[in-house]
């Protein structure tokens, strides 16, 4: 990726990190009632006699969810086969709190006792003769007079996973699990590779370890057809301490888990990783992994706690991890509606009220009322918190509530904020649809309306079923406007709320019309001018997608019909993007989609003047790590980033680079880093060069706001003179933050807020990271309080997209690659950045008086929407940039401030010449559900 695109990419790929958190919580604000109940100095009540809470979490929304209480009711649905015919011995799996699993009956027929009434989701897995078939997820609202859920089987998806140790060496008997609605577990075989032979597409997560091994987590998409994942276990020593309360005695029954600082990929699971402490507190994590972590722990009867910082070798068994557990809080109380009648089966939701600037929110606790209304939840923190009920009648206010002192009782929460938004969602022949999920989410039409996403992540997007009518309606809408979505359960585009794709309305709206034509998918193949097949891509649109497969086909499914930019991109050949329309009900046909090695880099990687075989080479137009590594899991979008490991001699040889400037980085697990170096597309020596490898420097430091530690804020680091590549870790409770590995180099330093959708704000310094050294940097966020407008003003045409900044100091610049390495080598200072979607003003809030550059950046008006960040890739070196210096007054409040541009032309993205370059344009024709 050019450098120019360094201030926008890179930062969006920082945003999206915080996307892919976001993603998982998220309701409309509704104005806190002036009310806060305030807690006793009582002791707190004795934890029930159960099973330690384990936490579930709901991987959609980041909730911590108690287990559901005992209801009334009862689920009934059958397994079908593909011809209709009932199909028995098949595992069904219900997303309760917790998870239930039961077998369908002779008749296909199953069961679920002793439930409340609220949206389920199901997945079914066959074994035995429907081995390889799976059904779902199909979620359902229950009702006491809900219709049966009939679950069709289809053709399941199947994942190999492939476990390796650093070297390459496959591994035998490690435990590899597949974790989310259906969770399964293998033991990898003497090839090194796990087995699921079916499972339902959608997102998961896989955890592997094996005898003194550390466990490694990985997220994986998976589609329809085979998926390959690869996972590399590295050795682990014992970790152990103690769980405490105040006064220094041990907790029994805590449970512990582990949470990566440096590399934030690796998260434990309370559920299934967590250490249990014994009667004097103790606990024993296994096998931990090099690195610098964080260790939770969390008990009915207090409040959650965390360690400090503890950094650890892998060799070395480490002792005296304290986790202190604080008196914990029991907050009580009854949902009632207007009329002071109580309401049951309303979700109530805790949370800590958290900063609506940062990035990363602590989980929201979640229980049901029962049939009284009543609802308690043990074990909150001793803090001001905030309470809110959601129930399809409605919600009521976000509540306030004072833990401070202890427990809380006689909580009311009044279901009173009732406004409304209605309609029906049908097929392009008028026929109502059921069953189909809608949501309400934010619009994010313009950049300058406000959103406390703190309020979202607490109540969570509100979500509807149509019924057999096709009618729906959400409940517990605040007055506003919001953006409306509708897609089946099993869609792979995941159209919703966040994406800001749908129909906009506004509270009270009572007749909006969704036409949801049926899915379609695409299909393809990839290979090289002379027939032969890559030996990886991916194939991917937007934020998802999918390994292809060992032939070079590759089908998507799943997909909402319109235009897409198919992306293919591999280690060995130069990303290309090709336009595809797919129509519903039909699998468009891409044909062969022919790819280029393109240009070449090679070279050797030494340390001490001596090569250096095993070390890995990472090569992109932009590099995005985390505090330990140059290679972050994320998604499609890591995928530009290419990879090669050095031979016993140092060489290593990477191809598949298109035209502009490039990054290039070597790292060795226990040797160092190389420095960043830059590429230009014209150079001499590109195929001779020479990574040197000095050891990793650290970064440790504390972030405050107000004078107060700021936990969940994203902090990155960048070189400021190559800074195509970036890491980020994000601050802990404490406020603290580690970059465990990085490359000897002058850094600017960032703490990032807010969203990229109404702007974000880097309060930056700089510090120079000697090697195998550790150096401090302390960070503040300091807000103003003045709000400029800042107006692109095209000099002919009208402004649509556009990146627009405000940054302290002087800065001038004629391209998006001069812009990205000005910024990154600007001094300390403050800095925000606007994505603008229709040319209205950029709003930049919190701005301290002085002087600043503003700076725009349009984009040619045929591009919209997502496809301005992969029209910036590809085309970002021709993108000009229009900078003027602005002085900001300490008033009035609000002022204004027009920078002049002119419009970019559009430029066409050109196939590569030869045979067989596929048109990937076609619509497709034919007919079906989406398969191939």
């Amino acid at each position: 990726m050019t450098r120019k695109l360094i201030p926008v990419v890179a930062l969006v790929a920082v945003a999206i990190v915080a996307v892919w958190w976001w993603q998982r919580g998220g309701g409309e604000p509704a104005k806190p009632a002036a009310k806060v109940v305030a807690g006793s100095a009582a002791a707190p009540v004795k934890a029930a006699e159960h099973e330690p809470r384990t936490g579930n979490v709901d991987l959609a929304q980041r909730v911590l969810i108690d287990d559901d209480p005992k209801g009334a009711l009862r689920l009934e649905g059958q397994v079908v086969d593909a011809n209709d015919q009932p199909a028995a011995g098949i595992t069904v799996v219900l997303a309760s709190n917790p998870s239930r699993t039961t077998t369908s009956e002779a008749d296909g027929g199953f069961a679920f006792d002793a439930l409340v009434g609220r949206p389920y989701t199901l997945v079914a897995r066959g074994v035995g003769p429907f081995a390889g078939k799976i059904a779902g997820p199909v979620t359902a609202q229950l009702t006491a007079s809900s219709d049966p859920v009939v679950l069709k089987l289809r053709d399941a998806a199947k994942l190999v996973v492939s476990v390796a140790t650093s070297d390459g060496k496959p591994i035998e008997g490690a435990t590899v699990e597949l974790r989310g609605i259906d969770e399964q577990r293998e033991t990898s075989r003497s090839s090194g590779t796990a087995t699921f032979a079916s499972v339902v597409p959608g997102g998961y997560q896989i955890a592997a370890w094996a005898n003194g091994m550390a466990r490694t987590f990985q997220w994986i998409q998976i589609g329809a057809g085979d998926a390959e994942a690869r996972v590399t276990l590295t050795a682990g020593a014992p970790v152990s301490g103690r769980v405490v309360d105040d006064k220094g005695g041990g907790i029994a029954g805590a449970r512990v888990r582990f949470s990566g600082a440096s590399d934030w990929s690796q998260q434990a699971s309370d559920r299934h990783d967590a250490a249990v402490t014994a009667k004097d507190g103790s606990f024993k994590l296994e096998a931990m992994p090099a690195g610098t972590f964080r260790f939770v722990a969390t008990h009915p009867a207090h409040a959650p706690g965390t360690s400090a910082l503890v950094t650890l070798d892998a060799k070395s068994p480490r002792d005296g991890v304290t986790i202190t557990l604080a008196a914990g809080a029991v907050v009580r109380g009854r949902v009632l509606d207007t009329a002071k009648q109580p309401v049951a089966s309303a979700r109530v939701r805790v949370g800590v009220q958290t900063n609506p600037r940062a990035m990363i929110f602590e989980a929201p606790r979640q229980a049901f009322t029962d049939a009284n209304g009543a609802f308690e939840i043990a074990g909150l923190p001793r803090r001001p918190l905030s309470a809110v009920a959601l129930h399809d009648s409605g919600a009521s206010q976000t509540q306030p509530i004072d833990a401070s002192n202890g427990d809380v009782t006689d909580v009311e929460l009044v279901i009173d904020v009732t406004g409304t938004i209605a309609g029906i969602v049908v097929d392009p022949q008028g026929q109502p649809m059921e069953g189909v999920q809608v949501n309400a989410g934010p619009s994010f039409g313009d950049n300058r309306t406000p959103t406390d996403f703190s309020q979202w992540r607490l109540r969570g997007f509100p979500q509807a079923l149509t019924d057999g009518a096709g009618k729906f309606q959400l409940a517990g809408l605040a007055p506003g406007t919001y953006t409306i979505s509708a897609a089946p359960a099993a869609s792979r585009t995941a159209r919703n709320a966040f994406t800001g794709e749908g129909h906009t309305a506004k509270t009270g709206d009572t007749n909006v019309r969704i036409v949801l034509p049926p899915e379609g998918a695409v299909k393809g193949k990839v290979a090289f001018a002379d027939g032969t097949t890559p030996p990886m891509f991916t194939v991917s649109v937007g934020m998802s997608g999918q390994p292809g497969r060992a032939d070079g086909t590759f089908v998507l499914d799943g997909l909402a019909p319109q235009k897409y930019e198919l992306n293919v991109r591999g280690p060995s050949f130069q990303t290309r993007v090709v336009e595809v329309t797919v129509e519903s009900t039909k699998t468009a046909d891409a044909g062969t989609i022919t790819v280029e090695k393109g240009r070449s880099i090679s070279g050797r990687v030494v340390a001490d003047g001596q090569p250096v075989g095993g070390a890995t080479v990472f090569a992109g137009r932009l590099i995005f790590g985390n505090g330990t590594s140059s290679s972050a899991q994320f998604g499609p979008m890591g995928a530009g980033t290419k990879k090669d490991t050095t031979d016993a001699s140092g060489a290593f040889v990477i191809s598949g680079f298109g035209p502009g400037d490039i990054t290039v980085v070597a790292e060795h697990e226990t040797i160092g880093r190389s420095r960043g170096m830059r590429l230009p597309t014209v150079m001499p020596g590109q195929t001779e060069l020479t990574l040197v490898l000095e050891k990793f420097g650290a970064l440790t430091g504390v972030l405050r706001q107000a004078g107060r530690p700021a936990e969940g804020v994203f902090v990155s680091c960048q070189s400021t003179t190559t800074p195509g590549a970036i890491y980020s870790v994000a601050s802990g409770p404490d406020g603290t933050y580690r970059f465990d590995r990085l490359a000897p180099d002058i850094y600017k330093v960032s703490a990032t807020l807010g969203m990229p959708m109404t702007g974000m704000k880097f309060y930056s310094k700089q510090i120079e990271v000697p090697p195998g050294k550790e150096v401090t940097i302390d960070l503040a966020v300091e807000p103003g309080a003045v709000t400029l407008d800042v107006t692109g003003v095209p000099k002919s045409g009208k402004l649509g997209v556009a990146s627009v900044w405000l940054a302290s100091g002087s800065i001038s610049a004629k391209s998006m690659n001069e812009l990205g390495l000005k910024m990154a080598a600007a001094g300390p200072g403050a800095s925000q950045w606007v994505i603008v979607r229709r040319g209205e003003p950029a709003r930049f809030a919190e701005v301290v008086a002085g002087s600043y550059s503003a700076c725009v950046v349009p984009y040619p008006a045929e591009v919209k929407g997502m496809a301005a960040m992969g029209y910036a890739e590809r085309h970002g070196d021709t993108m000009p940039a229009f900078c003027k210096s602005v002085t900001i007054a300490p008033s009035p409040d609000t002022q204004t401030a027009s920078v002049t541009v002119e419009l970019p032309p559009f430029v066409p993205d050109a196939p590569p010449a030869g045979p067989g370059n596929g048109g990937g344009s076609g619509s497709g024709s034919q007919a079906g559900s989406g398969s191939p």
